[in-house]
């Protein structure tokens, strides 16, 4: 009868933990190569975009703040310009790195001058609502008050009135064709005179009235 005897080494457990260890190291030191080795080609430029990939991203984030509104009174947007024509220089001086750098961070900005100019966009929009609804508010105040004067007058009395109306209505109705195109910029620039002529003809009505 034969008996088979298990042989096994008195340090096969410790054996075994070692090799797993080394299988862990080895995986670790594997998955920290896979992050770091492609952001060290990366930064080194032997891997992703050039320094003239990043410029072009950068002028495209700068022409879409402009875009956007943003003016080169926004400081985010002049620091990108300023930004982008270093890295010009930089990559113009073959240094890659730094080019690389600069334009980021002219990116970096213009997106922030975009976001700026969003902001002034929607507030220019919401004051040009205002004048809107308001102006055209007291243009209906306004022609209510040319309907209470004008009847009973002859045509000669009349005449003036109606040519104070037209000219009203030319100032104001050039604000309301501006909010309509959406050139809200145009509604503000144009606030002032219309609001002049529709309370000076206000002033004529209530005054051929008494």
């Amino acid at each position: 009868m034969d008996e088979r005897v298990e042989r096994r080494r008195p340090d096969r457990q410790q054996f075994v933990l070692r090799f797993l260890r080394r299988i862990a190291v080895a995986a670790l030191v594997l998955a920290v190569a896979v992050w770091a080795v492609p952001r060290a080609l990366v930064e080194f430029g032997l891997l992703g975009p050039t320094a003239h990939d990043r410029i072009d991203e950068a002028g495209r984030a700068i022409a879409t703040a402009r875009a956007y509104g943003g003016t080169g009174e926004l400081p985010a947007l002049k620091a990108a310009e300023e930004r982008v024509a270093n890295a010009r220089a930089l990559a113009g001086q073959g240094k890659e790195r730094e080019a690389r750098r600069e334009a980021a961070r002219a990116t970096a900005e213009a997106i922030e001058a975009q976001k700026m100019a969003l902001v002034a966009r929607t507030d220019v929009r919401l004051r040009a609502e205002a004048i809107y609804k308001d102006l055209e508010g007291q243009i209906n105040d306004l022609e209510k008050l040319y309907e209470q004067v004008t009847p009973g007058r002859t045509k000669e009395q009349t005449a003036p009135l109606l040519s104070l109306m037209k000219a009203t209505r030319v100032s104001t109705g050039a604000v309301f064709l501006a909010y309509e195109k959406e050139d809200f910029a145009a509604v503000l620039d144009g606030e002032r005179r219309a609001r002049e002529a529709v309370e000076s003809a206000a002033k004529t009505l209530k005054a051929s009235a008494e």
